[in-house]
């Protein structure tokens, strides 16, 4: 039986600029365990001021966990569309398993019009995908690093470091964020550029 509901794909925000994304519920979307779930997440404050936010995530959650499918046909069809510049996995949730890091894999490859990025702390995921397979080049995952959290990175990918005056692991040649996506997009060129990336606490 076709599913029939449709998903939520946001044009942008204010932090984001006009950068088309798809987010899910943090926290029932990401990894468990992650320290961002209890405290400090970023987007746990509009899961909780907005409603409509909240519902739109919450419906994307259940349909790309109960008909992935779905989930990835109408993000496909969105992007082939709009044909955007930049598209943002997750700038709520994470890679939910190594299913639905293929799908993102076969969106990517069949827009390569489109660069697309996401932050994931689902390490294990990529790192088991990527020993067997091979990402498209312009879909870049980010490994989202926060003080005091190990993981294993075979593959070099670049690293988005959350400092809040603990981190000492941040290189001395991170670039720092500087607060829009839209008109820097240099996380998208982060593994060109050699690069890591440093978000500040605030």
């Amino acid at each position: 039986m076709k599913h029939e509901q449709k998903i939520s794909i946001s044009k942008g925000n204010r932090k984001l600029g006009l950068v088309m994304n798809v987010s899910m519920t943090p926290g029932r979307s990401c990894p468990r365990g992650v320290p961002c779930a209890g405290q400090g997440c970023y987007a746990l404050k509009a899961l909780r001021l907005y409603p409509g936010t909240r519902a739109a995530w919450r419906r994307n959650e259940l349909i790309a966990k109960h008909h992935p499918d779905s989930y990835f046909t109408q993000i496909a069809a969105q992007v082939a569309k709009a044909k955007p510049r930049l598209f943002r996995f997750h700038v709520a949730g994470d890679i939910l398993n190594i299913g639905y890091l293929a799908c993102m894999c076969r969106v990517a490859a069949a827009n390569p019009h489109t660069h697309f990025l996401a932050f994931s702390k689902a390490f294990d995921v990529v790192n088991e995908y990527e020993d067997r397979e091979v990402i498209p080049s312009n879909l870049v995952i980010v490994f989202s690093a926060w003080p005091g959290m190990t993981f294993l990175n075979p593959h070099g990918h670049r690293v988005a470091w959350m400092q809040d005056g603990t981190e000492t692991r941040v290189p001395g040649d991170a670039i720092e964020c500087p607060g829009n996506c839209e008109t820097c997009g240099m996380c998208y060129e982060l593994e060109r550029l050699g690069h890591d990336v440093v978000f500040h606490k605030h």
